[in-house]
């Protein structure tokens, strides 16, 4: 007997699905465990399975469309001959209630409402003189106009020649005569039309119409960019946070990476590799940091799970390295690389980028040297990242150049109090300045 398949909730964190891509098409059959369509959620792209055999009778939504879990999505059976029409009523009826939640009706997709077209600026035409006063006394539309028998250079021949009066800044006629342009031929965006030197700089030398501006885009929010927005919303608004900022001698890392590159060429390890270790160390000795608070009770976490913040064209998604504290700098450097990869290709399984005690995240390789990060709950600390700089200071009485790192720490202060989150960034301090103490 016929029956719906429903959008399955394939992520722990999932409000809604887009639906990617159908695997299977109408009238196939498939067998137990196939994958009938691909699923994006708001991390990445899931598989949603189906764990009976059968034939997929009809899509119920097309691709792209946002579907809630439970949502019927397609109609099988055992034969494609079904009769199906008592479940596509009942589709249709539910597609007509009133949408009371996010889980009665899914968002078809639809194209973007093209940008209404920017309204063009018109001239008023007013002749004579008009109900306008200053001082009791009546006064002209174009009063900021110059006399008419003033006159300047510069205004097209069509204008000259027709009589009409081209309303343009001194400045502007000055600026057209140079350029060659054909005022005639210009839009003017100041009071009343007028033309001033902005839309003269902005229009085709020569003559012609000032060049066109780009029309607005409207770009859907991705199921990844709503989780971001709500979740960080949340994050801003309920937790309250405070920021510590501290400065990183980095000529140790700079020396150990060097030393790495040339001894170990196969192993690549980033700066980033090297201070993810740094931190899991440092959360080992100060466990009251790698913690989350809780209505009664703050849970101090035995794991050292780091995320990884990583930029994605949807947004932010942080993989976790798992148990940081003993792995060593080549394993985390390479599970760093995979999973930045597949969270690009947005193949990362929930488990891989849920569940971490404290993130990271490094905007330092382009070129940023300070900012602060807002926390990733249930998380009580986030650490902010800056560019390594070659910076002037005093030591010893003398001026010299060190390699520096700027880095702010985002601290729940339910959780994290100001002498403990100091305390955790002298450790990091000491495991950053001496990076060496991490090879033992």
């Amino acid at each position: 007997m016929a029956e719906f398949y429903e959008m399955p909730a394939i992520s722990p964190t999932m409000e809604m699905g887009t639906l990617v891509e159908w695997r299977v098409k109408e009238g196939e059959s498939f067998e137990s465990g196939t994958v009938l369509a691909e699923v994006g959620t708001d991390k990445a792209n899931m598989e949603a399975e189906i764990f009976d055999a059968g034939v997929l009778i009809k899509h119920l939504v097309g691709e792209d469309a946002e579907i809630p879990p439970g949502y019927p999505i397609a109609i099988w059976g055992q034969s494609a001959d079904e009769d199906i029409s008592g479940l596509l009523e009942a589709f249709e009826k539910r597609k007509a209630a009133p949408a009371t939640s996010s889980d009665d009706a899914p968002a078809e997709a639809e194209e973007a409402p093209a940008p209404a077209p920017a309204p063009t600026p018109s001239t008023p035409t007013v002749s004579g003189k008009v109900e306008r006063t200053w001082m009791g006394k009546p006064i002209h539309a174009d009063f900021f106009e110059p006399p008419g028998d003033i006159r300047f250079g510069g205004g097209s021949a069509a204008a000259k020649g027709s009589g009409a009066k081209v309303k343009a800044s001194p400045l502007a006629r000055k600026v057209a005569e140079e350029r060659g342009v054909d005022l005639g031929r210009v839009q003017g965006s100041g009071p009343g039309g007028r033309i001033v030197r902005a839309d003269v700089e902005s229009a085709p030398v020569g003559g012609g119409v000032a060049a066109a501006t780009r029309s607005d885009e409207t770009v859907k929010n991705s199921p990844m960019r709503k989780t971001i927005a709500k979740r960080l919303l949340a994050s801003h608004q309920d937790i309250p946070t405070f920021f510590l900022t501290t400065s990183f001698d980095m000529q140790g890392f700079v020396d150990l990476r060097n030393q790495l590159k040339a001894q170990l060429p196969d192993v690549k390890v980033s700066y980033n590799d090297i201070l993810i270790k740094a931190v899991a160390r440092s959360l080992v000795e100060h466990p009251e940091v790698n913690a989350s608070w809780g209505d009664t009770a703050i849970t101090q976490h035995g794991r050292v799970d780091i995320g990884v913040a990583v930029a994605l064209p949807q947004g932010l998604i942080t993989p976790v390295v798992r148990s940081a504290d003993q792995k060593t700098l080549s394993v985390i450097a390479g599970e760093v690389r995979e999973l930045a990869g597949r969270a690009r290709d947005q193949k990362l399984a929930p488990e891989e980028y849920t569940g971490g005690t404290f993130t990271i995240s490094n905007l330092g390789m382009m070129g940023i040297e300070h900012f602060t990060a807002i926390i990733n709950p249930p998380e009580a600390a986030i650490l902010a990242v800056g560019a390594i700089t070659e910076t002037p200071i005093i030591e010893d009485g003398e001026l010299v150049v060190q390699h520096r790192m700027k880095v702010t720490m985002t601290c729940d202060h339910r959780v994290i109090d100001g002498a403990v989150g100091a305390g955790f960034l002298l450790t990091l301090r000491r495991y950053v300045e001496n990076p060496y103490l991490l090879l033992v």
